[in-house]
């Protein structure tokens, strides 16, 4: 167990648990966005953690582009990978931003196309400014194996000008069973660009896994 701490601890330095940016909103053309994130089982099901790498840049004002692998220290091996592409709609004075993505994805024995649609917008509050972003996707298998379908809805509360909380939900459904998991966090600004955060997974229904990840954005 305390091998695992810290490793976590190691990982932290460099790490991050979810993009700073919803999916909705474009990155900056020419603006890049790097995470490493360390996460851990808590339920006593896995004995190693997790480390995740993503990268975003803005290859255009319309236009993002990133990348995510995962590692799994217990098998000491890449275990999943995206590449995805975001088109992101004029805004045309409108408060509600939208975009399409096109992803590549899933373990190497088992690829997958994912189109999805993006959804958010930004809003005020009492206690600070907000945002709501939803993401809705279809799971294709390139091996001809059944179709997944989910979603991940966050909304956060920005109430201290170095302060972030962020609740999300994320949904995937099967043919065979339905997983719901409740993801709060929050990040808090280091310095221009660095945030530390840290974020905990709630699984229910048939996955009542739960997890724990720290980190660092990076954005550059």
């Amino acid at each position: 167990m305390l091998v695992r701490a810290l490793i976590l601890c190691c990982l932290v330095l460099i790490g991050a648990t979810v993009p700073a940016a919803a999916g909705s909103w474009p990155r900056a053309e020419g603006e890049a966005f790097l995470s490493v994130s360390a996460t851990q089982d808590i339920n006593g099901a896995q004995d190693d953690p997790l480390a995740g790498v993503y990268f975003e840049y803005g290859l255009r004002h319309n236009i993002t582009v990133s990348g995510a692998v995962t590692y799994d220290f217990s098998t000491q091996q890449a275990t999943e990978y995206e590449l995805t592409a975001r088109w992101h709609f004029p805004e045309n004075d409108q408060p509600l931003r939208k975009a399409l993505s096109l992803t590549l994805a899933g373990p190497l024995d088992d690829p997958r196309i994912e189109p999805a649609v993006h959804l958010g917008r930004g809003f005020s509050t009492p206690l600070g400014s907000g945002w709501a972003d939803l993401a809705l996707y279809a799971s294709l298998s390139t091996e001809g194996r059944e179709t997944e379908y989910g979603g991940y809805g966050v909304i956060g509360l920005k109430p201290h000008d170095r302060l972030m909380t962020m609740l999300g939900v994320d949904v995937m459904m099967t043919p065979d069973q339905t997983f719901v998991k409740a993801i709060p966090s929050v990040a808090w600004q280091l310095r221009e660009g660095r945030h530390l955060t840290a974020q905990f997974t709630k699984g229910f229904l048939d996955a009542e896994d739960s997890e724990f990840g720290l980190g660092l954005w990076l954005q550059f």
